[in-house]
Parts: C-alpha cells; structure tokens; sequence
C-alpha cells in the first residue's frame, strides 16, 4: 500500500492551493508518529542487519515479542523533520510512502536481500485501458515521472524486520517503509506509476492479484 492514504490511490497535488496538500501533510504527520527516533529507541531494540530477528516462545506460549527499531531518520528528505516543505508536496516534489502488509509468520525475501523499485506503468496501462501501444514505443509515464530519489536508498528492506508475529504479541511492532521523492513530475499530466518489491518469494506478475508484491497509484501535479 501507499501513504499518504487517498480514495481510488490518486495522489493530487495542487501547489498552489494549500488545501489540496496539507490533507496530505497532516495525513502523513500522523502516520509517522509512532517512527520518531525516541519513541523508537523507548519501546524497540537496535538489532543486527541483514538476519531475521526471530523469537522463538521458549517453551512460554504467547510470549512477547520484541521490535527492531525503524527510525523515522531513516526517511532523509521525506522524514518530514525540519521540513519547510512538508515533505515536498509545497513545492511539488511529494513523497509517497510504500508500505508492506502484514503478514504472520512471513519470512519476506527468503533470506535474501529486498528492495522497492518504481516506474512509469505504461505499456502495461494501454493494455489494461484497451488502447493500442505506441508503434515508437515511448512509455509516456516513465518519461512524465521525471526523476526520484528512495530513502532509504536503494528501497532496501531489511530482513531483521521479519517476521511478524501478530498484533496482540508484537505489539510495538512498525512496519519497514521506502519513500519515494519524486523530484520533477511532469506538470498538469496524469502519471500512472507502479512499485514493486523485489524478493525472492513476492509474486509480482500474478495478474489475477495486482496487488501481489506492488502497489499502483496515479500521480498529478497541478501548476496554474
């Protein structure tokens, strides 16, 4: 999924009415709470990179489980600390926050590294719209896209934040996030863009469930 949270998955920004972002803003503002840097390190552990962060009962049932820290710093320009442009989408450089579901007892990446990618959907999007690809090939939406940035980089996702054990026993548990910053969006044009985690055991071509392993939005910047 998507952060900010928005009907149909349309991220609409108009830059010069301040309506039309701050319900963004203060969208956002809330959902990262829970990932301020203290409430981390008062409720969750540091823990080792690249390994799962397992916790076996121990012979207790149900015993509690411990989270690994994921610090809002983490974020970079799209931490929304400090930020005079709230998390860009005053200057319409927005960034949108990708977000996996939960999932009990999931070993995501197979012990194998993870990383978020985006792109302009296009070709894929006159398929599903039934209109013909262009005979030059061009993917309008890639190139409307412009340029972004991912924090943190590369959309890395780290395996210690796996598995998930289920609300009522990790409860101070705060998912990974990747944000995307996108840096120059082409104005006043619809943009369809898809992202996609990359790891060895996410289905991301399963067209029955197009939301398997990916997640796609549309992307506006109005200009007047």
């Amino acid at each position: 999924m998507i952060r900010p949270k928005t009907e149909n998955l349309d991220v609409i920004v108009n830059i010069s009415d301040t309506e039309s972002w701050d319900q963004h803003v203060q969208k956002l503002n809330k959902f990262l709470e829970p990932y301020n840097d203290s409430i981390q390190a008062q409720k969750n552990d540091v823990c080792r990179p690249g390994r799962y962060y397992e916790q076996p009962d121990n012979g207790v049932l149900n015993y509690p489980k411990r989270a690994c820290q994921f610090n809002r710093t983490q974020l970079g320009n799209c931490s929304g600390i400090g930020d005079p442009t709230h998390y860009g989408y005053s200057t319409g450089q927005p960034c949108v926050f990708i977000k996996m579901n939960r999932v009990i007892n999931f070993y995501a990446g197979a012990n194998q590294s993870m990383n978020v990618t985006c792109a302009g959907k296009r070709p894929q999007h006159y398929r599903d719209k039934g209109k013909p690809i262009p005979k030059d090939g061009r993917n309008e939406d890639a190139e409307n896209l412009g340029h972004f940035v991912m924090f943190p980089a590369n959309g890395h996702i780290d395996l210690m934040y796996f598995p998930y054990y289920g609300k009522k026993f990790h409860v101070n548990y705060t998912q990974p996030l990747v944000a995307v910053k996108f840096l120059n969006v082409t104005p006043n044009v619809e943009v369809n863009v898809e992202c996609r985690i990359n790891a060895a055991n996410i289905a991301t071509d399963d067209e029955r469930d197009k939301f398997a392993g990916r997640v796609a939005f549309k992307l506006r910047i109005n200009k007047t």
